[in-house]
């Protein structure tokens, strides 16, 4: 695998755990801080896939959606191991989404049915396949509490990050009241080694006044082993809806 394909993947493993805060204000100890996260994140580059999935403590998921076609990695996840639930969470989206499953990215991705599951902080924390149209895409929920979101080597602004890859595009950030800040934008399809094609993704992320971090991905899915099927054509969410969800007060804890 080359660097820049390193890099990519690097991005995209931290995106389905890690979170961005956006800061009211910008001191200079950020700007060096910043300075001294892009030097560390193309040393990272040279690490490769596993240590980077390890580091970024990704969660991603496994199974295979009924009566669609895709490689199983393992059984379906018995009642209660992941958080609300499919159920619960179909219940937040809107009429129309499609067939929604609870999922394990990491687990089907890599293919390791037995890969451990982070603490779910959130009450519907997780992974769920969005299937329809004859194909597969994936939202994804995690709740990350203040103490580690400060712990994190996050950037500061998800909207001002510099050249990096996959690129951020139409990234917005928007103040809501009495809740914190909430950033939305979109990255482009990757051809990578594994998964072979990641789709478009819309990401949403809200710092939340107290410090804790909200992040919502909507991903139009992926291609190469464990893929359950084809991308979608379009997100599993307009942006208008992933925002609507990205501020439903049932996500947090």
């Amino acid at each position: 695998m080359s660097e820049n394909e390193n890099e990519v993947v690097r991005e995209l493993l931290w995106k389905a755990a890690a979170t961005v805060p956006v800061p009211e204000r910008r001191s200079g100890e950020t700007v060096f801080a910043q300075a001294s996260r892009l030097r560390r994140r193309r040393r990272a580059a040279m690490t490769g896939v596993v240590a980077a999935a390890a580091a970024a403590g990704v969660v991603l998921g496994f199974g295979v959606l009924p009566g669609e076609e895709g490689q199983s990695v393992a059984a379906s996840p018995t009642a209660g191991e992941f958080g609300g639930g499919a159920g619960g969470f179909a219940k937040l989206l809107p009429p129309g989404v499609g067939k929604v499953r609870e999922v394990s990215l990491l687990r089907l991705i890599k293919g390791v049915p037995k890969a451990p599951l982070p603490k779910d902080v959130g009450p519907y924390d997780g992974d769920y396949a969005v299937a329809r149209d004859g194909g597969v895409g994936y939202v994804t929920v995690r709740v990350m509490p203040a103490k580690a979101a400060a712990a994190k080597d996050v950037d500061p602004d998800p909207c001002h990050i510099g050249n990096v890859t996959p690129p951020v595009l139409k990234c917005t950030n928007e103040k809501v009241p009495g809740v914190g800040v909430l950033s939305i934008w979109r990255t482009p399809a990757q051809k990578l080694t594994q998964p072979s094609y990641y789709g478009d993704t819309l990401e949403a992320r809200m710092l939340l006044k107290d410090g804790s971090i909200l992040a919502v991905r909507d991903w139009t899915g992926f291609l190469g082993t464990g893929s359950q099927g084809p991308v979608l054509k379009t997100f599993p969410l307009t942006r208008g809806q992933l925002r609507e969800l990205a501020l439903r007060p049932q996500l947090l804890p």
